[in-house]
C-alpha cells in the first residue's frame, strides 16, 4: 500500500497538469496551523477547493470530519480524495462551472 504523503504527491502532479493555471498548495500541520485543515488547499480562479487524501481504506477524524462541515458551510469545496483521478473526477465539474 502506498504512503499518504507519496499519494498527496500524485494527486498534486495530476491537478497540476490538467489544470495548470491552479495553485496547489500542501498545508502541512504545525503549532501554528489549525488542526484538522485538509491536505490540499487548491485555488482554481479565485476559489478555494480543499482536499483530504486518504489512502484506499482510511476513515476521517472526528476532528476532521468537523472541519470538513465547517468548510463547506463557509462556502467553500471540501472533499475526501483517495487517488489521483478521484481528484480530477470530484474538481472538474467545479473548474468547469468557474470558467463560463
Amino acid at each position: 500500500m502506498q504512503r499518504e504523503g507519496r499519494l498527496v504527491n500524485r494527486i498534486r502532479t495530476a491537478i497540476l497538469r490538467e489544470h495548470p493555471e491552479a495553485i496547489v498548495i500542501k498545508l502541512h500541520g504545525g503549532p501554528y496551523q489549525q488542526a484538522g485543515l485538509p491536505d490540499l488547499l487548491v485555488v482554481i480562479r479565485g476559489r478555494a477547493v480543499f482536499l483530504e487524501v486518504k489512502r484506499p481504506g482510511g476513515a476521517l477524524t472526528p476532528l476532521q470530519e468537523h472541519t470538513i462541515a465547517r468548510l463547506r458551510a463557509a462556502g467553500a469545496l471540501a472533499e475526501v480524495v483517495r487517488s489521483a483521478d478521484e481528484a480530477l473526477v470530484k474538481l472538474r465539474p467545479f473548474a468547469e462551472s468557474l470558467r463560463d
